[in-house]
């Protein structure tokens, strides 16, 4: 299992490792700041050593898999020194916990005619979560939960972010005016550092849903 500095310190850019298996451009090392696609995030890109990182995928042990443009010139037992792509990921770990925000304000803004949908892709670009709706999308309504949710985080709440006692693969988000939520993506420390986001309503994903999509401003 590999130890997950991304949940240690999602502010480290840089580290250097062991590498512990190489399959053709498939490579473990024994610890990492590359984020594994899951959750809905998508997962970093970056190098090892100068060569690209393309994308970072797990298993169910959590074990992380850096997927390399090419297959790379070091060896099993060689210490390689990996660097994240540090703006991709920042502008990632501020819509991440936008999108948590804005998921409890929907469902207070729209009460029981709002319903979240598990599907949902997180990138740099923008956050696009899926809800059921039993009635026609009120986009006065959804302007009002964009604005709360900038209200929200100009106010500089700390964002806590922690790992099950018993299962520490198993990870959780806090801000002080929500419940706790199921996560293991990344995230800042303080909702101030979202800045401004805006809402948009998405490309219809199905009959009784609604895509809405968060942006950085």
């Amino acid at each position: 299992m590999t130890r997950k500095l991304f949940w240690e310190n999602p502010y480290q850019v840089e580290f250097d490792a062991v590498v512990l298996k190489i399959d053709g451009n498939k490579v473990i090392l024994d610890k990492t700041c590359f984020f594994p696609q899951g959750g809905g995030q998508v997962g970093d890109i970056g190098e090892i050593s100068g060569v690209k990182v393309v994308n970072a995928q797990k298993d169910e042990m959590y074990t992380v898999t850096h997927i390399l443009e090419k297959e790379p010139p070091f060896k099993v037992g060689d210490l390689v020194h990996g660097k994240i792509d540090w703006e991709r990921r920042y502008k990632i770990m501020k819509l991440h916990s936008a999108a948590h925000i804005v998921y409890y304000l929907m469902q207070e803004v729209f009460g029981e005619a709002c319903k979240p949908s598990s599907s949902g892709l997180l990138d740099d670009k923008k956050d696009r979560s899926d809800y059921f709706f039993t009635d026609r999308l009120d986009l006065n309504k959804l302007k009002l939960v964009e604005e709360r949710a900038n209200e929200i985080i100009s106010k500089g709440y700390e964002i806590q972010t922690w790992s099950d006692e018993q299962d520490p693969n198993r990870r959780y988000w806090k801000i002080e005016i929500f419940p706790v939520m199921a996560c293991g993506g990344t995230h800042p420390r303080n909702t101030c550092e979202i800045g401004k986001i805006r809402l948009d309503r998405g490309k219809k994903p199905g009959s009784g849903r609604e895509r809405i999509e968060i942006s950085l401003i």
